[in-house]
């Protein structure tokens, strides 16, 4: 759980490990699809790559790591498990059969990207569980969501280097 605290160090916040406490998993996978969507796909470089690697699937990568993480699911190998084992992990694989080994190269080669997706998902979860609606969030709250998304990518990390 993260807290955000007030100035006077009173606890205000604190944000689940498991985004669905907040809200339903259902709006999570719809949300995480909508922000993956809004990405540049077509960039001349990327279609040339896939082209030449017809089996790999960023989207799907991107989609399974950023729910997997918004619902505190962190070790590769236990990812790997729920698109064998899980219905909704299983869709967001598209039948690729992915290695842990692939999930963090996935990791390390698109942090930044990764950390966006889950600071988007931590919005709207936010803005779901508070019903702020769309307005502006406070600077103090912003930061605590960056760093929460870079925490849970720290997690993934480390929990993945133990197994290995």
């Amino acid at each position: 759980m993260t807290s955000f605290q007030s100035e006077t160090g009173e606890e205000k916040l604190q944000i689940p490990l498991d985004l669905s406490e907040w809200c339903e998993r259902k709006s999570l996978l719809t949300w995480i699809q909508e922000e993956v969507e809004t990405l540049d796909w077509s960039n001349p470089e990327l279609t040339a790559y896939l082209r030449l690697h017809p089996t790999y699937q960023p989207k799907a990568i991107l989609s399974l790591l950023t729910l997997a993480y918004a619902t505190g699911t962190f070790e590769s190998e236990e990812i790997v498990r729920l698109c064998h084992g899980d219905e909704t992990f299983r869709g967001l694989a598209q039948g690729s059969d992915l290695s842990p080994l692939e999930l963090g190269r996935f990791r390390r080669e698109n942090r930044g990207l990764l950390k966006w997706g889950l600071n988007e998902i931590l919005k709207r979860a936010l803005r779901e569980k508070f019903a702020l609606g769309n307005d502006l969030l406070p600077a103090g709250l912003r930061h605590l969501l960056t760093e929460t998304a870079s925490v849970r990518l720290d997690i993934a990390r480390h929990v993945d280097r133990a197994a290995f």
